[in-house]
């Protein structure tokens, strides 16, 4: 692979990258996630993929009216597990990215993030910094950035505490071949799927940290787990429980 010194990964070495969309309804968000998509500095391809999990508002069409022309995928409602998996099993790139629906990014985030994991860890599980907003895209001013500037990214320090975002992540094709997709186990119906492969992955693949802020976290009112510690707690039980019984 061909590397400008100074200047990270040439631009014609760029693998490609899908972007996994799962959308339910998330109309109101669903522009400003793939306007972000659209934005980015990234020299590669960027394959975007939009899967509606049987939403019940109009998130199919509003994907298919964006100027960047997404592939859009519809769906009986499944869960967040299968859209995103059936985003995986429709993706052709070498490397995953994950951003859901009322998520977004810093314009940066995909060519700055695959520059430090081709330079690093090609074959890895890869996160970054990310920063809270409220619904109107206002950055929270007080806990607003999470994970700490300094973590220590191996799977005995994930397994005490979640610390990866899951609209941060870009990994290989490579961790999802070897550990399979997202759970969707009963004991993860009601928080933890991200949580449970992110840890599966971390046993078997290097990750990589892009201690940077590059996606913005919506907290709204139809958030799963938003900031209440309580269903935090909740789902870190649900997670190492359904990390144990996966194969079950």
């Amino acid at each position: 692979m061909k590397r400008d010194e100074g200047e990270g990964v040439m631009s014609d070495a760029w693998p490609v990258v899908s972007v996994i969309v799962p959308a339910y309804d998330q109309q109101e968000f669903l522009v400003r996630c793939l306007d972000s998509i659209a934005a980015q500095s990234y020299e590669g391809e960027v394959e975007v993929i939009v899967v509606d999990d049987g939403s019940p508002d109009e998130s199919a069409a509003v994907a298919r009216a964006h100027a960047s022309s997404p592939r859009v995928i519809e769906q009986e409602n499944g869960g967040v597990s299968s859209a995103r998996n059936a985003g995986i099993m429709a993706s052709r790139g070498e490397y995953l990215a994950f951003l859901d629906a009322d998520d977004f990014w810093h314009e940066d985030k995909l060519r700055d993030q695959m520059s430090e994991i081709l330079s690093t860890h090609p074959l890895s599980l890869s996160f970054t910094r990310y920063h809270r907003v409220d619904e109107h895209g206002e950055l929270f001013e007080q806990g607003g950035v999470h994970p700490a500037p300094r973590v220590d990214a191996k799977a005995s320090a994930l397994i005490r505490h979640n610390f990866v975002g899951t609209s941060t992540v870009i990994a290989h094709r490579a961790c999802f071949d070897r550990c399979g997709m997202f759970p969707a186990n009963k004991a993860l119906l009601k928080a933890g799927q991200d949580y449970a492969l992110w840890l599966r992955i971390a046993l078997h693949f290097p990750m990589v940290y892009h201690a940077q802020v590059k996606t913005y976290y919506t907290v709204h009112r139809n958030n799963r787990v938003g900031t209440n510690p309580l269903k935090h707690h909740a789902g870190g039980v649900y997670e190492l429980r359904a990390l144990w019984e996966w194969d079950e």
